[in-house]
């Protein structure tokens, strides 16, 4: 169906692919592996047109075919499906699913009625009943999801990128999208399944391929592997299952929350936060979360309830007053609030220590350097030079640079917001390591994690959230997973 012979990329001093061989079977679902900086991305990019490979070459049904634009991927049949899903959600269903097609009525008026039925057909070829009139807004992610497929189906692509598909949904909506996938699967198309969650590999795919440092540590049926092989081909080294040693958490309290409420969002929200203690906050997307700790950071106002920092009521107007009180917060949204994609690395992550790195508005670029270096290492960033644009870092090492942009303001409290959502499992184990050494030096953490094995693995305590308010807190050691999940309905 698809092959790539050979495929190289080069870019200022890196190899991101290096003699890619690469076959897509017909009717076949297959998986693309591998850690932040793999070469993943750059490979969709490529079959995509975004980028044109530097060596190598690329078949379709056993001829080579340049693709040279996104227009050209299409035209060959090849559509991809981002994580963040690309909706225009003032416009309908139909409207989205057709975007940038002609559907003329004698050249002059689209039949927007043939149009309507047309993708009812779609939608019900995937058992879906989406209403094809319904603004996009209204829907779920996952809806989101099926209609990208719908907008795939309808320009009868043959070759489906799926890039990190669940990583905001649910297991019921997991399970919806897998049956999809499998009637994909039967009706002749073929799906690459970009995804950092192991265990759907074992689930919905045939094939796997892992990528390491921008070569092919390994191709193979998925019957022929376990989960600890494909880990020690993607990192090089067998890792445990365990992140960090959790230690006993004594009941002294540097954060009180006592009843807030925001009118829609959350209400009533009460926990406390021992020093160095990580508390977890888990439960299904929209169960008010995110919310609350953008209250407590002052990115929305809550209208009642009280903050207490060491024993003194907050009255924090803007993010910058709870800086300057110890509070920072590590955004899920990095590439809207975390980052600023056309600076440099270093640049990020010396943003807020601009006053004590500057004389005079002058920054100083040595000071900048070395704070850029001691947190490349702490954190194992990966970049060359510290003048690198950020951009060119994969999402993994993107979230590292925005966790040491705060950890240079020396911190009392840090609010992880899904701090490993689409990230690699090395980065993932760096990060929770790293949380370790910050609550040992006293430093006390809240995570906000949709994934319940992160949330089970570095917490000291649970706070399950759902329709927000809070279900439970779990103030025992977390040993059992089925409790949690059936605190939030989640069975």
């Amino acid at each position: 169906m698809l092959e790539l012979k050979k495929i190289s990329k080069f870019f200022p001093g890196i190899k991101a692919l290096d003699n890619i061989d690469f076959k897509l079977k017909k009717k076949s679902i297959h998986a693309l592996v591998g850690e932040n900086g793999a070469g993943k991305s750059t490979l969709v990019k490529i079959l995509t047109g975004i980028y044109s490979p530097d060596k190598g070459e690329i078949l379709l049904k056993g001829k080579q075919t340049n693709i040279t634009n996104p227009v050209k991927s299409l035209k060959n049949d090849i559509s991809v499906i981002h994580q963040e899903t690309v909706m225009f959600e003032n416009l309908s269903v139909t409207e989205n699913i057709f975007i940038g097609k002609q559907f003329l009525e004698k050249d002059i008026l689209i039949n927007w009625k043939d149009l309507e039925q047309e993708a009812k057909t779609i939608l019900n070829s995937l058992e879906s009943e989406i209403d094809p009139s319904e603004i996009v807004k209204n829907l779920s992610i996952a809806d989101h999801h099926i209609i990208e497929i719908a907008r795939a189906l309808s320009q009868n692509s043959k070759i489906i990128i799926m890039d990190e598909p669940t990583a905001a949904l649910s297991k019921k909506e997991v399970d919806q999208l897998f049956n999809v996938l499998i009637n994909l699967k039967n009706r002749d198309k073929s799906i690459i399944f970009i995804t950092h969650k192991l265990d759907e590999i074992f689930k919905i795919c045939d094939e796997v391929t892992i990528l390491r440092d921008g070569k092919i540590a390994e191709t193979n049926y998925v019957n022929n592997l376990s989960k600890k092989e494909i880990i020690k081909k993607m990192v090089g080294k067998l890792m445990q299952e365990s992140s960090i040693n959790k230690k006993n958490i004594l009941y002294k309290p540097i954060l009180k929350i006592k009843n807030l409420s925001k009118k829609n969002q959350f209400k009533n929200i009460s926990f406390e936060l021992n020093e160095g203690e990580i508390l977890g906050f888990y439960g299904l997307v929209g169960s008010g979360r995110s919310e609350v700790m953008k209250s407590i950071f002052s990115i929305i106002n809550y209208d009642s309830g009280e903050i207490i920092l060491k024993n003194s009521k907050c009255n924090f107007k803007k993010p910058s007053d709870a800086i300057d009180s110890g509070i920072v917060y590590l955004t899920e949204e990095r590439k809207d609030f975390g980052i600023i994609e056309n600076m440099s690395i270093r640049d990020n992550l010396t943003m807020t220590v601009l006053n004590r790195i500057s004389s005079y508005g002058i920054l100083d670029i040595n000071k900048q350097d070395l704070i850029s270096e001691d947190l490349k290492n702490k954190l194992n960033i990966k970049f060359n030079e510290s003048n690198d644009k950020i951009d060119n870092l994969s999402g993994g090492n993107q979230q590292k640079v925005v966790l040491g942009k705060w950890l240079t303001t020396t911190p009392k409290i840090i609010i992880l917001d899904e701090p490993t959502k689409g990230v690699d499992i090395g980065s993932k184990q760096t990060i929770h390591k790293f949380m370790e050494k910050l609550v040992n030096n006293g430093i006390s953490i809240i995570i906000v994690s949709s994934d319940l094995s992160e949330i089970m693995d570095v917490c000291n305590r649970v706070v399950v959230m759902e329709k927000g308010i809070i279900k439970k807190i779990f103030d025992t050691k977390i040993n059992n997973a089925e409790d949690i999940m059936e605190s939030t309905s989640y069975l």
